[in-house]
């Protein structure tokens, strides 16, 4: 009940503020990557009781918000109500319901993930010191998440064998040596350590890597045995996810014929595109008149690499020039005063194939993201790199994350923008705002292939990224609801979305690991594109495309679903 005199807003207002501090400070990592540094030392507490009070926050969360009505709300406040819910909500049924803590094997690599994160924006002594408290933890956290696996494997909820196999032969191994090389970053990066505050990096470091391959070594003796076939979802939790986090009514299985159907007309095109490409190309088939065909075609052209490595990063500048300029001359968005995407290799400490972005941290607007590319020309095809710097630069998650810095960072509740980094997301299965992100990406990726933005060459390239992203959701459908195996998937994969066998397997692996990310990128590009439509039915000939994308940009990264039918921004309030 709503104390006498006061409003649903204020009952909001004040819940809202009483649960971020105090979410923060369950999630330590995730106040890091939202640009908030008070608790850059810490790791998250896995220990039994301190499970048990998240949960009780969660639950009570959940029972204030199903008290307050949204209709009693201002736009703003239902749109934090909803993220809200749906992040309590989910929190409290994977607990109670999965037991998803017991089985959570992603936790087993979470520290070292979350460390590269200080690592890319670390220019100071100070910033190194948390660093090195936050190693100095990792043998505690470790400690706790091996407790938590077995009670998982007393009560028969092991981790899926595939998956653990894959986090023990393919992760740790890089996770150990980059521990290796943690001390000596300060130094390469050129901040100087004193003589102890050194030493005492490089003991946190040597600890860290020795529990971390205790950890790897009691995983394979004691868990790896009791560890079965699970990955599976199933139906009836494949939809639960649907309506309660992604705001959608559709079944798995209309979604899925849906994107059968989208998969068929890319098909189409990108044997068109394929044909006029291979015309062009001295020595090319002399006819191309299939997928396979097709297939062949793109998988020539994906080994067409760089000279030399120190051509790489290069290229990718050009293309961020050239993609700024375009969206300029074409008014398609507004590029912020100031803009200067940050590209620059990983951290040595992460091994990175390809490209990818860390967004802007929201809350601290004198750091940047970064645009990260491997200086390695093998991983990198010169005719797909344009689609991939619209995807991770601009229009796409870079220029979106700095228009929300720049929106939101004297937000002092932003509760939309939890789980928003990608490693956050992967350690609590939870994609809800991934609606929002990827799906602008692909969104971004579309209007720019519709404007003419890319070469044949290039084109074909983003044609094959739009086939992938159908056929992710026919396949992480096919596999979560029991409709699909692993091998079955990959020959998808492979033979509808123009993919070697091996990329497909490795894809297969991915959606088998963290089920639901791999939809939003279609169906989050698809609610942009009805969001669009609805406001170019509503305002006609007065319809402009920059401030469709600055008023999308208003609202964070909510689900597309949510913000259907609003008709004003909501930005930074």
């Amino acid at each position: 009940m709503t104390p006498p005199g006061v409003g649903a807003e204020d009952e909001f207002a004040a819940l809202r503020s009483e649960f971020f501090p105090r979410y923060l400070t369950t999630q330590p990592e995730e106040a890091t990557t939202l640009g908030l540094h008070h608790l850059d030392d810490r790791l998250k507490d896995c220990s039994p009781d301190a499970l048990d009070a998240e949960l009780a926050l969660h639950r009570e969360v959940t029972a204030r918000l199903d008290r307050l009505r949204p209709e009693d709300l201002s736009a703003d406040a239902a749109l934090d109500r909803a993220c809200l819910l749906a992040l309590s909500r989910f929190h409290v049924h994977s607990h109670e319901d999965l037991g998803a803590h017991l089985r959570n094997v992603e936790l087993s690599v979470y520290p070292h993930s979350m460390l590269q994160y200080q690592i890319a924006q670390a220019v100071t002594p100070g910033d190194w010191d948390r660093i090195g408290r936050r190693t100095e933890r990792i043998p505690a956290f470790l400690r706790q998440q091996e407790d938590n696996l077995a009670r998982g494997v007393a009560a028969r909820r092991a981790p899926d064998r595939t998956l653990l196999h894959h986090v023990i032969q393919d992760h740790f191994p890089g996770i150990l040596g980059s521990f290796e090389r943690l001390a000596s970053l300060p130094r390469e990066q050129g901040v100087a350590l004193s003589d102890a505050a050194h030493a005492r990096l490089s003991d946190a470091a040597r600890a860290a890597r020795e529990a971390l391959a205790a950890h790897a070594e009691l995983l394979r003796r004691e868990v790896l045995p009791a560890a079965g076939d699970s990955f599976a979802l199933g139906e009836d939790e494949y939809r639960w996810r649907l309506e309660h986090t992604f705001g959608i009514s559709a079944s798995p299985a209309e979604l899925a014929a849906e994107a059968e159907a989208i998969l068929a007309d890319v098909q189409a095109e990108v044997v068109r595109l394929a044909a006029r490409v291979a015309a062009a190309r001295p020595g090319a088939p002399a006819r191309v008149a299939t997928l396979a065909d097709a297939r062949a075609v793109v998988l020539t052209l994906e080994a067409v690499h760089p000279a030399r490595d120190a051509d790489v990063i290069p290229l990718y500048r050009a293309l961020v020039d050239r993609a700024t300029h375009f969206i300029q001359e074409q008014r398609l968005f507004r590029v912020p005063e100031g803009f200067d995407l940050g590209l620059i290799p990983p951290p040595p400490t992460l091994a990175e194939a390809g490209a990818t972005n860390w967004p802007a941290p929201l809350l601290d607007p004198k750091k940047r993201g970064h645009f990260l590319v491997s200086p390695v020309a093998a991983m990198h095809s010169i005719p797909r790199a344009a689609n991939l710097a619209v995807h991770e630069g601009i229009p796409g998650h870079y220029l979106q994350s700095l228009a929300w810095q720049r929106a939101f960072y004297n937000n002092h509740t932003p509760v939309r923008f939890l789980l928003v980094a990608d490693d956050v997301a992967m350690a609590r299965n939870y994609y809800a705002p991934m609606l929002n992100i990827e799906g602008f990406a692909v969104y971004a990726e579309e209007l720019m292939r519709q404007h003419g933005f890319y070469s044949d060459e290039e084109a074909l390239f983003a044609l094959v990224a739009h086939l992938v992203r159908a056929a992710r959701v026919v396949v992480d459908i096919g596999l979560h609801t029991g409709r699909m195996t692993p091998d079955q998937a990959a020959r998808t994969l492979a033979e509808g979305a123009c993919l070697t066998y091996a990329v497909a397997q490795k894809e297969t692996l991915r959606y088998m690991r963290i089920p639901m990310q791999a939809i939003t990128y279609l169906i989050g590009r698809l609610e942009i594109e009805r969001l669009k439509a609805d406001e170019q039915r509503e305002l006609g000939s007065a319809f402009d495309e920059a401030d469709f994308h600055e008023k999308l940009f208003s609202f964070g990264p909510v689900p597309p679903g949510l913000i259907r039918g609003l008709s004003c921004p909501v930005a930074g309030a």
